[in-house]
C-alpha cells in the first residue's frame, strides 16, 4: 500500500541545497513548495518548520508528521520530483480539511 521509506526523504545538506539552487517554487498561505525534477524514480521529502512558526516542538513536531501523512497518500501525483515544504504558518487540528485540500492542489500546480 502507501509507504513513507527513507528513500522518499532528503537527508543531507547537499540534496536541500541543490533543491533551493533550482529555485523553483509555489506559495498557498500555509505552504512554500521548493521543487526539483529528479532522475531516481521516486518523489522525495524534505521539511522545514522553523521556530517562528511555534516555539513548542509539539506543535511543530505535529505539523510535521501531517505533511509526511499527506505526502504518504499523495506521492504517486508527485511525479518524481525533489520537494521541500516550508510551513509558513502554523495549523492545528481544526484546519485538517484545509490542510489536506491545499496539500493536494499544490500536487496538481506541480504537474502542469
Amino acid at each position: 500500500m502507501y509507504q513513507y521509506t527513507q528513500d522518499q526523504r532528503l537527508k543531507t545538506a547537499d540534496e536541500f541545497s541543490s533543491v533551493f539552487l533550482f529555485r523553483k517554487t509555489r506559495y498557498t498561505p500555509y505552504f512554500k513548495i521548493h521543487f526539483k525534477p529528479n532522475d531516481i524514480g521516486c518523489s522525495r521529502l524534505g521539511l522545514i518548520v522553523s521556530k517562528k512558526i511555534h516555539k513548542r516542538a509539539v506543535k511543530r513536531n505535529y505539523m510535521k508528521r501531517l505533511i509526511r501523512e499527506l505526502f504518504r497518500h499523495d506521492c504517486v501525483s508527485w511525479n518524481n520530483y525533489d520537494v521541500i515544504v516550508r510551513v509558513q504558518k502554523c495549523f492545528t487540528a481544526d484546519n485538517y480539511l484545509e490542510i489536506s485540500n491545499e496539500f493536494k492542489d499544490l500536487s496538481k500546480k506541480l504537474l502542469k
